[in-house]
């Protein structure tokens, strides 16, 4: 009796095969409560004989959403309807299952295709979706393994690190697939492909939380249907099945760290009501805490270095990118040509920077694209050679782009240069990166029509693909919302800005340097609630500053060297000159002041520098430059011959920028890049270093037989290495000979770890 929730699809059944009259129907809705209600069902089923107490249990067995609690028992006593049985037919009147239905139908059409970064494109997502690594974590970032089928997310077999939270948080940097796996996720619940109990799903993108405003409320029913998808029926039943059974519901939240809100946190009630309208931040903290909808499912997805508190964690999980056979899957299934596929392979081998930039989704989707449209527009294109900087394949997108507002029958017999290019839409240019650097100053990455209009930016400029429009969450429905395709395409924008606009002077070119400057050593704490009690007044509680960097990076790219052939047509050359000697100063007086405040010890024969994660980023920044005079600066101030970069987030593509500062240095010199995620590629990257470095950790990177190889042919060529440390990486018997023959090559090598 208790587990028959829905009456109604039973009634409903009964009177359409004629075994309930409507008098029957009114007999048993005079009952009070639910139980008495199914009790006098069973009656009056008993009491019509055997033939409508099998078609009633047949409608149960029919309509397993709404009866999916005696699923089991049917199982178990191996019901089989009859033939005369089985021609009768079932009706799901039920509104929950209905609803159920429509959310599949609607996430199911929503997660069908992905907007890709090329101007107004969409294709199927199983025809673009490619595995990348995802490794469960500890609470302090030591691997637990890897996650195969996306159930195991939800399996506390593996991975678990709090059975007390509820939230499993996926973390990785900008482009590395976070956003994308969710929307396989959701794919996956709408084909009913996903086995984890879960009869609902609502998703939600985080960042258009910061369209609420701070007087704004509503309660959890209006949060849940309003902004995912309205029953049809009966939406206080629907609501009321869903609290009571909240271990059905899967919630996902995109982009935690994208909230920009004033939303004083500490406001937010211990206990929150269901039904009581609260801020919908306020009811978006409750749910990740368990305090609305406990024992609900949720995946919480943020920018690596964003904390969140542990006692909502349940699982972490890291996303790595690209392993080299998932880079393989993915260049096969971007290329179906064979003989395509095999020219850009090629190019890839040959060029082991450009491959760490491909380990990232993101930039791979760029790089791949960027080949393609050139390869269609002039029959042949090669990927660029030697050192590619980030720069370059945002350059090489933004020229795109341009390239495809050119009329097409015009393109051929009028191909531009860049120059020519951007020279052409120095306008456009200027207007998307003044949208950009106003919401970069705000951490705002949500634009309403109003802030479109006064960036002048026109309805042809739209076309060029650069925005997409979202719906909006708040008061904004009635007019168009946008969003730039990704947050690094704004922060590139912002620092087009900042080189492009001559007004901008040292403050205002150097804005985003001192917002990462101000940086604590930890990142800001998301969910600062009630018993956090420090927070300062006026400070945002969800802010990541990874977007900043992107901006400072890009920056650095943009004022190169390189870079003064194409900006020549933009800006006045004295400008740029004023400008990159402005930044240059500021990167090397950084410089001494960030290695002044980490870590140093004396050891044998050794200065040792312990660097921070940030300091990544300021390699990332000096390697954008492409100075060979700023990377002798950094080599130099270094004041150490031991740099430890362990647990410092370091990928392949972040080995450019190492060997392009450390192969500056004159002397031996020892490098730690214990538990990062160098892999094969970075190491191909480290190549110029090898001649110098008599001490190298890569343990904890996922390094194979493949990296350990070149290890072998680099190393025993300069014979300096003493020490090797390679433990816990995916070395088989093939790496450990590669190893074995270093051990009896090279006669300077003292230990192997």
């Amino acid at each position: 009796v208790s587990r028959i929730q829905n009456i109604q699809c039973l009634i409903d059944n009964l009177i359409k095969n004629d075994y309930f009259s409507t008098e029957d129907a009114e007999i048993v809705v005079q009952f009070p409560t639910q139980a008495d209600k199914v009790r006098k069902i069973l009656d009056l089923v008993q009491s019509k004989g055997e033939e409508v107490s099998e078609y009633f249990v047949y409608v149960l067995q029919k309509v397993t959403d709404a009866y999916y609690e005696l699923q089991p028992w049917l199982d178990e006593i191996g019901y089989k309807p009859s033939e005369n049985i089985c021609s009768k037919p079932v009706v799901n009147t039920d509104p929950v299952s209905r609803y159920c239905q429509k959310l599949r139908h609607e996430l199911g059409r929503d997660s069908k295709f992905v907007m890709l970064y090329a101007q107004k494109e969409e294709m199927l997502l199983e025809e673009i979706y490619s595995n990348s690594i995802m490794e469960l974590v500890s609470f302090t970032n030591e691997s637990l393994g890897q996650v195969g089928q996306l159930e195991a997310l939800f399996d506390d077999a593996v991975g678990l690190i709090n059975e007390d939270g509820e939230t499993v948080y996926v973390y990785g940097d900008a482009g590395i697939g976070k956003s994308i796996l969710l929307q396989k996720i959701q794919s996956l619940w709408a084909r009913k492909e996903l086995d984890i109990g879960a009869k609902f799903f609502f998703r939600f993108r985080c960042r258009m939380f910061s369209c609420f405003k701070e007087d704004e409320a509503i309660c959890l029913k209006d949060l849940l249907f309003k902004y995912n998808c309205y029953p049809d029926q009966d939406p206080t039943e629907v609501f009321h099945h869903i609290l009571q059974f909240p271990h059905t519901v899967l919630f996902t939240f995109d982009g935690f760290d994208e909230i920009y809100s004033s939303f004083d946190l500490s406001s937010v009630p211990e206990i929150c009501s269901p039904n009581e309208p609260i801020h919908p931040l306020a009811l978006l903290v409750s749910l990740l805490r368990g305090k609305l909808l406990k024992g609900s499912k949720k995946i919480l997805t943020a920018r690596t270095g964003t904390e969140i508190q542990k006692n909502i964690i349940r699982k972490k999980v890291l996303l790595r990118g690209f392993s080299r056979n998932n880079l393989k899957e993915y260049t096969a299934m971007f290329f179906r040509d064979e003989r395509r596929r095999a020219l850009v392979s090629n190019q890839l081998e040959a060029n082991p920077n450009l491959c760490s930039l491909c380990s990232v989704p993101l930039f791979c989707w760029i790089i791949f694209k960027c080949f393609e449209h050139f390869h269609s527009m002039f029959d042949s294109h090669e990927l660029p050679d030697s050192s590619v900087t980030l720069t370059d394949v945002f350059l090489l997108m933004i020229e795109v782009h341009l390239n495809r507002s050119v009329k097409t029958s015009l393109l051929k017999s009028n191909i531009r240069s860049q120059a020519e290019m951007f020279k052409s839409r120095k306008e456009s240019l200027l207007a998307f990166g003044k949208m950009a650097y106003k919401g970069m100053e705000n951490s705002s990455f949500i634009f309403d029509q109003e802030e479109v209009s006064s960036a002048s930016i026109s309805e042809e400029d739209l076309q060029l693909g650069f925005l997409r429009t979202v719906k909006g969450y708040s008061g904004c429905d009635s007019q168009a919302t946008y969003e730039f395709l990704h947050l690094t395409l704004q922060s590139f924008f912002t620092a087009l800005f900042l080189v492009m606009e001559e007004k901008v002077g040292t403050k205002e070119l150097l804005e985003f340097f001192n917002e990462c400057s101000s940086m604590e050593t930890a990142q800001p704490t998301c969910l600062r609630i009630p018993w956090l009690k420090k927070q300062l007044a006026g400070d945002d509680p969800f802010q990541n500053k990874e977007h900043f960097n992107f901006t400072n990076m890009f920056l650095c790219g943009l004022l190169s060297g390189s870079r003064q052939k194409l900006f020549r047509h933009l800006v006045s050359p004295a400008v740029i000159k004023r400008k990159r000697k402005t930044l240059i100063t500021y990167l090397g007086e950084s410089m001494k002041s960030h290695l002044k405040g980490f870590t140093r010890s004396r050891l044998t024969s050794y200065n040792q520098v312990q660097v921070q994660p940030n300091f990544v980023w300021m390699l990332r920044c000096l390697y954008e430059t492409q100075s060979e005079k700023v990377g002798r600066m950094a080599a130099r101030r270094m004041h150490a011959n031991y740099i430890k970069l362990a647990y410092c987030n370091a990928c392949s593509a972040d080995c450019s920028a190492i060997s392009f500062v450390v192969h500056h240095f004159q002397k031996r010199l020892a490098l730690d890049l214990d538990n990062n995620n160098i892999n094969d590629y970075g190491i191909k990257q480290l190549q110029p270093c090898f001649s110098k470095l008599a001490v190298i950790r890569l343990s904890v990177n996922q390094v194979t037989d493949h990296g350990v190889r070149i290890l072998y042919e680099e190393l025993s060529k300069y014979q300096i290495v003493s020490f090797l440390g390679l433990y816990n990486n995916q070395i088989t018997d093939v790496g450990a000979k590669y190893v074995a023959k270093l051990i009896e090559e090279c006669s300077s090598l003292e230990y192997v770890k």
